[in-house]
């Protein structure tokens, strides 16, 4: 008898292969997350940054799983999990908090699975066992993403059901110092295989970072990983929240190795929390980062900046977006890129296997 893949077990709406939309924070939505899965793959909404009392994010969360759950006709008295996924950017919620403020949300909409990323890896030790403890009526998962190896073991040892492995492609907040998926991942895979303590856990790697169509879909599932998780190429959807210069700095970008650059100063300039270490950040390369490179001091970059934005100076916004931007032309709506990407991404696979 052939075993059933575990994100197949865990997510029966789903096909293979398996896609995953970032819940990228004021990127992603309850349409977005909707529209990937009725296509079959696996939508994720924002749980936001700042899980504290006086903060809109989870408010913002709980309309968010409302209008997936409405979209997706979900019934609330099933005994089945609400077919999305929640991700948090944790670094400014303590364990308390999010037990406080976003436990109820989590419990009142049951979502499938939770995301956390942003936390340095050992705040995950405590992180884990509250959103666990959580949803275990309905079988809740929880996955952590990390950009090295060593985080993979930690968080893995800390109870996490699968393990994100961000590569150096993807936009956004990444780890300063990580390789691309080519490597990361299949040494992921194989350390997770490895340790004695795992072995009797089955704990599928999602690739992440730089994947943006049916090739690199394809790509990643040659090096092991169970599923991918897509960011950029979501951006420029119908249902995608992003802020039209945003769309136009994407969808006008090409070579995204060299019009993309990683700074932990993206932050600074643009006013958002600065995340601890071992993170920084891929923006599209902007007139900002550009001066700070010529000598200009950070603050006269970031009083530019603020003046650019009541000007409507689109060349100072700090857009995140990972190297795969040049790969995308159409704003396809969100069922659309899974289907085409997926379609794709089957095709290359057997052209592999008969060549």
């Amino acid at each position: 008898m052939v075993t059933q893949p575990v994100l197949q077990r865990w997510f029966p709406w789903t096909t293979w292969p398996w896609v995953f939309n970032a819940p990228m924070f004021t990127v992603a939505n309850g349409k977005m997350a909707a529209g990937v899965t009725k296509a079959g793959g696996i939508g994720m909404v924002p749980g936001g940054i700042d899980p504290r009392l006086e903060s809109p994010h989870i408010a913002a969360l709980d309309e968010h799983l409302k209008v997936a759950a409405d979209l997706l006709g979900y019934d609330a008295t099933s005994s089945e999990p609400l077919p999305v996924g929640v991700g948090f950017v944790t670094m400014l919620g303590t364990p308390e908090i999010y037990q406080a403020r976003a436990i109820p949300v989590i419990a009142k909409h049951r979502p499938a699975f939770v995301w956390l990323f942003g936390s340095h890896p050992s705040a995950y030790e405590k992180l884990i066992p509250v959103f666990h403890a959580a949803g275990r009526d309905w079988g809740m998962k929880v996955f952590i993403q990390v950009g090295a190896v060593d985080a993979a073991l930690q968080v893995a040892r800390a109870g996490a059901d699968a393990v994100v492995a961000q590569g150096s492609d993807a936009g956004g907040h990444v780890w300063a110092r990580a390789a691309s998926i080519m490597t990361l991942v299949p040494e992921v895979i194989e350390a997770l295989g490895n340790a004695d303590d795992l072995k009797t856990r089955e704990i599928p790697v999602i690739a992440a970072g730089g994947v943006v169509n049916g090739n690199s879909v394809a790509a990643a599932m040659s090096l092991g990983a169970s599923g991918v998780a897509m960011g950029t190429r979501f951006i420029t959807c119908p249902e995608s929240d992003a802020l039209p210069s945003v769309r136009r700095a994407v969808l006008n970008s090409t070579d995204g190795g060299a019009k993309t650059i990683v700074s932990e100063l993206h932050d600074i300039i643009a006013g958002y929390p600065a995340f601890p270490n071992p993170y920084s950040a891929r923006a599209v390369v902007h007139k900002g980062i550009i001066e700070l490179e010529n000598g200009s001091s950070l603050e006269d970059v970031t009083e530019a900046y603020q003046k650019a934005r009541e000007d409507d100076d689109e060349s100072r916004l700090v857009t995140f977006a990972g190297t795969g931007l040049g790969l995308i032309h159409d704003p396809l709506p969100a069922g659309e890129i899974v289907g085409q990407v997926t379609a794709d991404a089957r095709q290359v696979i057997q052209l592999l296997k008969t060549t």
